[in-house]
């Protein structure tokens, strides 16, 4: 076996004990690095998603704090404005003939008693003359009454005074009797044929002059037909020489509709899961595209006892007040209906909440500056603010403006 001088042995120790030293120190490094990752698996999940914006990043952000808000249950559906049927009066003419003149349009206001158009109608004709003749024959009447009067007292007197017959005097008795039945049956006629001018629609004071009109050529040719009730003109379905159908000849088309748009009625259609929570008297709120910001309040009036077959919806209706007229029939809108009463929660801002998918988070603000994601849990919406329900508390700090531009600067970060 070789032998090392003193010399190299001690060369050959220091090398070892070198080897040793670095062999030592590694291992101790490698053991700080694997702590290290052993340290950063342990930090929490909020910290593996934090962000820190620029100055300027920062300028454009708003940060609010979470509060308590009033959130109430409600089911949102869609629906339509329509006109209010129960304030609304169909017009049917009392005649049949020719439309010659249209004197109210779609829209106008009227009056009760304004006239709506005027037609060439045969009954009209008829009733004027009938009512003449009837007028003639109560005149005659009257007539020959003044006259069996005159001779029944003529004849009375001559009887008293013996020069006359007994016979001659029940004679003038029973004229009398007869003129006055005449007079009677006359003025009954006379009635009626007013009465029936009156069911075509003429006044009073129109029946008096074609009573005195003096001549054929007096009286009058058209018939005006008009407006049952005061109103707007809701619909029209006549023109200048149509032909049109009397309601007693079975006319089934109103001419024209009226109706008082002080009220309207708001028509949706409830979906069937949300059926249960529908009843009678329950508040709604609607908005219409029109007006976004302002909201329609009213109460259901009626629910239909049927489901459409075709839509698979519950019609329902409310009545609600339109003193200025800015609901307008057939326009779209969003129904409310509140179907449980206000309760306080925690809630934060609708443009606060990132959803994915069915999951939503916010980023929040740390004291240190810093921005940290964090997932929740949201529920009802109100007046631009949502209800959280898990995953924030009162107090706490979140953006509300540019919270989606955050999230997209730390995704390009990731």
């Amino acid at each position: 076996m070789k032998k090392f001088s003193p010399r190299a042995q001690v060369v050959i120790l220091l090398c070892a004990a070198g080897t040793i030293g670095l062999i030592a120190t590694g291992g101790t490094m490698l053991s700080r690095v694997a702590a290290a990752h052993k340290e950063e698996g342990r930090q929490p999940r909020e910290a593996l998603g934090l962000f820190r914006p620029t100055d300027v990043q920062r300028a454009g952000l708003k940060i609010v704090p979470v509060e308590m808000a009033s959130f109430r249950t409600e089911q949102v559906t869609d629906g339509s404005i329509a006109v209010n049927e129960e304030t609304t009066t169909p017009v049917f003419s009392p005649f049949s003939g020719r439309v010659t003149r249209v004197l109210a349009k779609l829209g106008d206001e009227v009056k009760a008693g304004d006239a709506l158009l005027a037609v060439e109608a045969n009954e009209f004709v008829q009733g004027q003359n009938d009512l003449v003749a009837a007028l003639a024959a109560t005149n005659t009447a009257r007539a020959q009454l003044a006259l069996a009067e005159r001779n029944e007292r003529r004849v009375r007197d001559l009887y008293d005074a013996k020069a006359a017959a007994l016979k001659d005097w029940q004679q003038s008795q029973a004229d009398l009797t007869n003129a006055r039945n005449g007079l009677r049956s006359a003025e009954i006629a006379h009635a009626a044929a007013r009465s029936r001018l009156r069911i075509l629609g003429k006044s009073d004071r129109e029946i008096f002059m074609i009573e005195n009109a003096r001549a054929a050529a007096e009286m009058q040719r058209e018939a005006i037909i008009r407006a049952p009730i005061a109103g707007t003109v809701v619909q029209r379905q006549v023109g200048v020489g149509q032909n049109i159908t009397s309601a007693a000849s079975g006319a089934s088309t109103p001419v024209y509709a009226i109706g008082d748009l002080s009220t309207v009625w708001l028509v949706a259609n409830v979906r069937e899961t949300d059926v249960p929570f529908v009843r009678l008297g329950q508040r709604v709120e609607v908005r219409v595209l029109a007006y976004p910001a302002r909201i329609f309040k009213a109460r259901i009036s009626w629910v239909s006892p049927v489901v459409d077959a075709n839509t698979r919806r519950l019609p329902v209706r409310a009545e609600v007040e339109n003193q200025d007229g800015a609901l307008k029939a057939m326009m779209f809108a969003s129904f409310s209906i509140v179907t449980a009463d206000e309760a306080a929660a925690a809630a934060i801002p609708q443009g606060a909440v990132i959803y994915d998918e069915e999951r939503a988070r916010v980023w929040v603000a740390r004291e240190d500056g810093a921005l940290a994601k964090r997932p929740i849990k949201v529920s009802r919406t109100s007046n631009g603010l949502v209800e959280v329900t898990e995953g924030l508390g009162v107090g706490e700090n979140v953006v509300a403006s540019g919270a989606l531009l955050v999230d997209r600067a730390a995704q390009s970060r990731e």
